[in-house]
């Protein structure tokens, strides 16, 4: 019997550069079918998608304990990236669904590469440049009076995993110091980059750059608020390429409104995509120092590995193997 996995993956017209996939699951007996909604699902929409699936290559949408119950048929999520917030892990170890997600060496190199996009963007005023010359101008003397250079910076990192990792890497390359806070104290790291770990609050004070690389948890959802974001120093640029509910956003809008803060590089808010309830919808030419970006972490060389390794972990389950990339060990005990 064909099996069915159905992509909700938020990736475009997938048969556009993803045949082989296509290709792959048919040799497998798998029926690959893609929703393109180009947003987040709801429950109510995964409850009626999920119903004869077997399996899914998920985005960041809700598999709830409620949206597991009514996918009867279901053996894996099979999560197209590193965050995992919104997979219930226990009701899907409960109902003995295997949950995976795709911790590649070269997704945490993409988006360390998309992290330093943002910064120099932003330093460089690459898009009020671009804007500048292509309206007829070509003042050398504004330009070089608005723009700064990256190298005597200093760069507090939040978050030392695999990205956090990257972007110290190539923070050293660029000949910035660079700071770190993490939960774990990466003491072979600081040797090999020479970083320095320090407490969260002083990191805040005494970088010119913070970017954030921890995951979205019931303890970092939020945590940089208005205090946090008063700490920085004046001028300062702070990075999101991690998850949006980390920064709360209103008192970011205003520190960058009143130009306490520098500038922003965003590729992830808390609403995706952003309703008029956030702050930075259709910003249009308001707060010109803030870049926002469609949560595009992974490029599209990137994108297709992610979701490649993806769908060898659905083969995997779906012929009775284990998959690689487990993230609920615990279900293989039932």
């Amino acid at each position: 019997m064909t099996k069915k996995c159905l992509f909700t993956f938020r990736l475009g017209d997938s048969t556009k550069f993803l045949a082989d996939l296509s290709e792959r699951y048919k040799a497998h007996d798998i029926e690959l079918k893609s929703n393109i909604l180009g947003r987040i699902h709801t429950e109510e929409e995964l409850i009626a998608e999920l119903a004869d699936a077997d399996a899914v290559l998920a985005g960041i949408d809700p598999y709830t304990a409620r949206v597991m119950d009514s996918a009867k048929k279901l053996k894996i999520i099979a999560r197209i990236g590193v965050g995992y917030e919104t997979v219930d892990l226990a009701a899907a170890t409960q109902r003995g669904i295997y949950v995976t997600w795709t911790p590649i060496p070269e997704l945490a190199k993409a988006v360390a590469d998309e992290a330093f996009a943002l910064m120099l963007s932003v330093l460089r005023k690459v898009p009020q440049l671009n804007r500048h010359v292509r309206e007829g101008g070509y003042d050398i003397e504004m330009a070089s009076t608005i723009t700064l250079d990256i190298y005597p910076l200093t760069l507090g990192i939040i978050g030392l995993g695999k990205i956090g990792a990257e972007v110290a890497k190539r923070a050293a390359c660029f000949g910035m110091k660079v700071l770190y806070y993490d939960a774990i104290r990466r003491q072979d790291l600081e040797k090999e980059w020479n970083l320095q770990y320090v407490p969260l609050e002083e990191l805040l004070a005494s970088s010119d750059i913070v970017t954030i690389h921890t995951p979205l948890t019931p303890e970092t959802r939020g945590m940089i608020g208005k205090r946090e974001i008063s700490l920085m120093k004046k001028g300062a640029v702070i990075v999101n390429t991690a998850r949006g509910p980390i920064i709360q956003e209103q008192p970011l809008y205003e520190a960058l409104a009143e130009g306490r803060l520098g500038g922003a590089g965003l590729s992830v808010l808390s609403e995706e995509p952003p309703t008029p309830k956030s702050p930075f919808y259709k910003l249009g030419d308001k707060l010109p120092n803030v870049l926002l970006l469609p949560h595009t972490g992974a490029a599209i060389n990137t994108r297709r590995l992610i979701a490649l390794t993806a769908a060898e972990d659905v083969i995997a389950v779906l012929e009775g193997r284990q998959p690689k990339y487990l993230l609920n060990k615990e279900v293989l005990s039932r």
